[in-house]
């Protein structure tokens, strides 16, 4: 799938978020290794803590759905931001998550902003330098 294609589902996912509070609609799209998109937006709630990501939607969902499949990559844009949307350090660290214990490879993230003129793109690896690490003890 094209960049641009995912890119388009992410907005028009961003179009159903709940966000009475902030304003600030997200769509993310997952693309799974056979070609399935998944999305998600983001979730607001009055107590702040408890709203939903929309890449942590879109990846949990995917996760959920069909754990036996591979991410690729994931696009994330808002209607609301002129910059290219990236994702906060909690949605860093589910990417990451989501690489080194579930997959093992690398996911492509990929930015836009509103009107797809802007794209930046990032391995999730990327994202977050010196990541925390647990030995599992």
């Amino acid at each position: 799938m094209k960049d641009n294609r995912l890119i388009k589902r992410a907005l028009e996912a961003a179009e159903k978020a709940w966000a009475p509070y902030s304003g600030f609609r997200v769509g993310a799209a997952v693309l799974l290794e056979d070609g399935t998109v998944v999305c998600g937006n983001n979730q607001e709630n009055r107590a702040y803590p408890l709203g939903s990501c929309a890449e942590r939607v879109a990846i949990n969902y995917a996760r959920a759905n069909y754990p036996t499949l591979r991410i690729v990559a994931i696009a994330i844009a808002s209607p609301d931001s002129k910059p290219p949307t990236s994702p906060c350090g909690g949605c860093r660290e589910v990417l990451l998550e989501a690489v080194r214990a579930q997959q093992g490879e690398d996911i492509r993230v990929i930015m836009s902003d509103r009107s797809e003129n802007e794209i930046r793109e990032a391995m999730a690896t990327d994202l977050l330098p010196w990541a925390f690490e647990c030995d599992g003890r």
